[in-house]
């Protein structure tokens, strides 16, 4: 049975683990973008969400063992002339490659969304990568849409 907790600031060490164990298929599917991390770039970057209070980090927890996170932003403040004015961010998600298939990553997904909720705000966005197919799939069967494509090049200098 699967948990879903908020993390700790004794968590960070295991949910940056992971996030770079899922950061490596971003490395490696778009070199050309993305540059090689280090495990101790996601613990400064996870560190410093936890410390963030615009920022919430969701543990999924199986046999005392954190396989899954989800860093959500909890905006504080409206955003003018927007359709959803108050909108949270999924940032970053990964479930263990050895605990995929089972649920964790919607399971995940749910808190934050009730969690968002429960804070009054009405939508929740994200990024998808376009090599990622299955993170694509896996969004859509929980309801997201694509509503714009976001594209990028590489400048020299």
């Amino acid at each position: 049975m699967v948990k879903i907790l908020q993390a700790t600031a004794n968590d960070v060490e295991d949910v940056a683990r992971l996030s770079f164990e899922v950061g490596r298929l971003h490395d490696e599917a778009m070199p050309a973008y993305f540059m090689p991390s280090t495990e101790e770039e996601h613990l400064r970057i996870i560190s410093k969400m936890n410390k963030d209070d615009t920022t919430v980090i969701f543990k999924a927890v199986c046999e005392e063992k954190i396989c899954g996170f989800l860093c959500l932003y909890v905006p504080k403040r409206e955003r003018k002339g927007f359709v959803y004015p108050r909108t949270g961010v999924l940032l970053n998600m990964g479930v263990d490659s050895g605990c995929r298939g089972q649920g964790i990553g919607t399971d995940l997904i749910k808190e934050a969304e009730s969690y968002l909720e429960k804070q009054g705000i009405g939508a929740l966005e994200l990024g998808v990568y376009m090599f990622n197919e299955n993170a694509y799939r896996f969004y859509e069967k929980l309801g997201f849409t694509t509503i714009e494509r976001q594209m990028f090049k590489r400048l020299k200098f």
